[in-house]
């Protein structure tokens, strides 16, 4: 996932730390692909229950609020099968 352009202060925390001086997982993104990984593998286990085609996506620029219509535009809900539901989520501390 992304990171934002921050410079990361979390002392005592090293093993977590961006490797990368100036940007930083700072949105709980690393827990955005956790979610989403983990609810594919539950999915994965109950397959045959499911009835029609699940999509998954990650969501491009949640934090402006603009990242679903940018979705829409590019035509991501009305790939063939075209969706029926949508749910999505986002951290908050």
């Amino acid at each position: 996932m992304d990171a934002l352009p921050i410079l990361e202060s979390t002392p005592h925390i090293e093993t977590f730390k961006s490797t990368q001086d100036g940007k930083m997982h700072a949105c709980g993104h690393d827990g955005h692909v956790t979610m989403l990984l983990g609810a594919a593998a539950l999915l994965k286990k109950m397959e045959s229950e499911i009835e029609g085609t699940v999509r998954l996506v990650f969501q491009p620029a949640e934090e402006g609020g603009a990242g679903m219509k940018r979705m829409v535009e590019e035509g991501v809900v009305s790939l063939s099968p075209e969706a029926k539901l949508g749910f999505g989520m986002h951290v908050w501390p």
